[in-house]
């Protein structure tokens, strides 16, 4: 057995004290976490936005074909428009079907507007048996007076489209919820050409 002294002691602490062997693993071990929340989460708010840039452009891209009401033979305008948007999607952002709205209007100022009514009560809202202006042809009142289609000549159609997309890594799953999965939206309301067929409605 080695004995050692109260001096020899002191000195084996100092030496501890003083001894930097290991500080850069420590560092490191502190570091690391943060560094690698920085970057996954940067590849996650990157994906959004590069998706809604696709989103958006693909969008607008649809928007102006439609206007045109240039035709393929065999293919719906409906189709066409999804099917533009998808090709500007790079692969990245495909879009259903289901997730892509389109909404017709006579004029821009009557986006999102409700069908005219005669408040015979005055409580400001519809009630059932108040005479309305059923602008839409769908034989009931609606609070918005939009109705489905691509839209004919002349009118105004709003582009509408809801994706839902995964978090690339996942890292701000908890902060974004829902598993990780958010809903990129764009829209964006254009006037067709008047290139014939009258109002739709």
């Amino acid at each position: 057995m080695i004995f050692r002294s109260s001096a020899q002691k002191k000195t084996d602490k100092k030496s501890l004290l003083k001894c930097d062997r290991g500080v850069v693993a420590v560092e490191y071990a502190f570091a690391l976490p943060i560094f690698l929340g920085f970057v996954l989460g940067t590849f996650d708010l990157a994906g959004i936005f590069f998706g809604t840039m696709l989103l958006e452009g693909g969008l607008r891209e649809a928007a102006r074909y439609g206007i045109t009401g240039d035709l393929s033979p065999g293919v719906s305008k409906e189709e066409r428009i999804l099917e533009t948007i998808n090709n500007h999607g790079a692969g990245y952002v495909i879009v259903k079907a289901s997730e892509l709205t389109t909404l017709v209007y006579s004029d821009f100022d009557a986006i999102g507007d409700p069908e005219p009514f005669v408040d015979a009560d005055g409580n400001n809202a519809y009630d059932v048996g108040e005479t309305f202006t059923d602008l839409n042809c769908n034989g009931s009142w609606d609070d918005d007076a939009g109705f489905d289609g691509a839209g004919n000549g002349s009118e105004v159609v709003l582009y509408t489209v809801e994706h839902e997309k995964q978090l690339l890594t996942g890292y701000l799953a908890p902060i974004v919820g829902n598993s990780g999965k958010y809903t990129l939206r764009a829209s964006v309301a254009i006037r067709n050409e008047p290139y014939g067929g009258g109002a739709s409605c």
